[in-house]
């Protein structure tokens, strides 16, 4: 696995197992932050935990969702969240209505993981108690009449194509088309026609839509046809079904040459919406994505959109050789994309001065450099559901330098630090520096195959058995800011433990990324890493050479940029 970033989007935390290096002071990273609990993907998470809190509570009735209380995400091989959620029965007597019984609510604290990249997310922990004051929560009901408020029963009404609702609707239509028919060339939309409503006992929504097949990425224009679609809902009982669907080629029409202009216009409008939507069904494919409803789904597909143009302005603007485009993180927002995945813990500091390092003084350095090519480099591991990149990266840097020194290549213990180090915050977050002073305390680590891996703090404790100790280490220093300097440490002493900036990466999908200087705060290092080398890298506009350095990261094999 290979992960290139230019020099200056790159800030030393530190390095070490005999060594360690820092350019600002270091923070812990892997801990849990406070985030936004008012936002839809919050909710949407909430909304999954449900099923998890039924059967955990053993409640015999389902349970419904009445607000989200506090919300805390952590990054570790994903995203974990805290979110503290009221729950209430749903009281199914009231007729017509769907009340949650106040009288049976319940707040509840949940952790769940999700990683997107693999479109996976899981409930890992379920705690509900009974609220101190039910009184302070109201009878919450959801109605047929509330639904339906200053509507007139019977009559059809036209609806603006660009009504998000009307965007569901048609994301249904589409998937109904597909299992109507049973083609394995799934359609997409080239363009919708005219969208009316009919309220009945529900609402009766009358679509009229072009559209096409997708055959292997392509859009074949021969095939498109105009599709009459009837879709009933009835939103009090979360339920849609297709009544009827016709299509049919369509007839060659006549266009008005005074409106040539504006059919140009909308024409282009259409062929680009038609192009997202191509990708995105591609990008979904590609990546395994599932969304949880077509609500869900239609919302992804407008911030695929959005991130699409930002993927244009990086590629313009891009000064190296880095490729944007769709990666696993293009149906994330920016501030989903930040939460999820550069998490930084701030609570904790590193109380140790370290000395200054030794640079050695060599006349020269090679111009590339790479410690995978010498056996100091052990496979890319995955730290799961467990903020302990900390750990991972100390840990590399450790297996660097032994293999130096010894001439061996061994995999240490990152869970003996989780368990036994009580600088830091196990699975809660840590700080490179402090793991380094934990090992000389606890008199070195073991071996992963001694003291495996488990992704959690050991509940019986720190189990750590000295006789069984392979490696140790006696000093930990700090390493001059100057990046030529880091280099040449880094030739000499192996591997090292770094802190990243990742912010430009989210649509980074290879090559040297040198975005513009604004995406690369040094004040926003979000997760712990380790240095195995660098390179040399000609600047796209300028001409100039600038370092790169290469990157192992901690999230599997699964993720990142590989080479054979």
């Amino acid at each position: 696995m290979k992960f290139l970033f230019l020099s200056f989007c790159l800030f030393i935390i530190l390095l070490g197992e005999n060594v360690s290096a820092q350019k600002h002071k270091p923070s812990p990273v892997g801990g849990y932050n406070d985030i936004d609990a008012d936002t839809e993907n919050i909710k949407q998470l909430a909304l999954f935990s449900l099923d998890s809190i039924t059967q955990q509570t053993m409640s015999k009735r389902s349970l419904g969702l009445i607000r989200v209380l506090s919300a805390k995400s952590q990054v570790v091989a994903g995203i974990n969240y805290k979110i503290k959620l009221l729950v209430c029965e749903k009281d199914s007597t009231k007729g017509k209505d769907i009340v949650m019984d106040h009288n049976n609510c319940r707040s509840c604290d949940v952790t769940i993981w999700e990683q997107s990249w693999l479109n996976n997310k899981n409930v890992t922990k379920v705690a509900c108690s009974r609220p101190a004051e039910l009184n302070s929560f109201s009878s919450v009901a959801v109605t047929k009449r509330d639904i339906h408020e200053n509507l007139n029963l019977g009559g059809r009404i036209n609806l603006s194509i660009n009504d998000k609702k009307v965007q569901d609707i048609v994301d249904y239509a589409l998937i109904s088309i597909d299992k109507e028919e049973g083609s394995n060339k799934p359609h997409v939309l080239s363009k919708i026609l005219n969208v009316s409503k009919q309220i009945v006992s529900g609402i009766i929504y009358n679509i009229e839509l072009e559209v096409c097949e997708n055959s292997t990425g392509e859009i074949n224009k021969k095939t498109c046809r105009i599709c009459n679609i009837k879709v009933w809902e009835q939103a009090w009982e979360n339920n849609k079904n297709t009544l009827k669907f016709n299509c049919y080629k369509p007839n060659k029409t006549n266009i008005d040459a005074s409106n040539s202009k504006t059919f140009t216009a909308k024409k282009n409008i259409n062929d680009d919406r038609l192009q997202l939507k191509t990708d995105f069904e591609n990008f979904i494919m590609v990546h395994n994505k599932m969304y949880s409803n077509l609500e869900e789904k239609n919302r992804r597909f407008r911030i695929f959109a959005a991130n699409m143009k930002k993927v244009k302005l990086l590629q313009a603007h891009e000064q190296g050789s880095a490729i944007y485009g769709a990666t696993q993180f293009a149906d994330l927002t920016k501030n989903e994309f930040k939460k999820k995945y550069l998490g930084l813990n701030p609570s904790l500091s590193s109380k140790k001065t370290l000395p200054m390092a030794v640079i050695p003084q060599s006349a020269s350095i090679p111009n590339e450099f790479d410690w995978r090519d010498h056996n100091v480099v052990t496979p890319v591991k995955n730290q799961g559901a467990c903020g302990s990149c900390w750990a991972f990266s100390a840990i590399a840097n450790i297996e660097g330098q032994y293999a130096l020194k010894s001439k061996t290549l061994l995999s240490l213990s990152e869970q003996e630090l989780i368990d036994c180090d009580n600088l830091d915050n196990g699975c809660g977050g840590g700080l490179m520096t402090q793991a380094f002073e934990a090992i000389e305390n606890l008199g070195g680590l073991e071996t992963e195959s001694d003291y495996p891996y488990e992704g959690h703090a050991d509940r019986k404790g720190c189990q750590l058995k000295k006789p069984e100790v392979k490696v140790s280490i006696s000093k930990a220093v700090n390493v001059s800011t100057d990046e030529e300097d880091i280099a040449k440490f880094l030739v000499k002493h192996g591997p090292l433990s770094v802190g990243v900036n990742a912010n430009a990466m989210q649509f980074y999908m290879g090559g040297v990324s040198h975005p513009i200087h604004a995406l690369c705060s040094p004040k926003s290092l979000d997760h712990g890493v380790a240095i195995v080398g660098y390179g040399v890298h000609r600047t796209k506009y300028t001409h100039k050479n600038l370092p790169y350095w290469l990157i192992k990261n901690s999230w599997g094999p699964g993720w990142g940029e590989k080479v054979s």
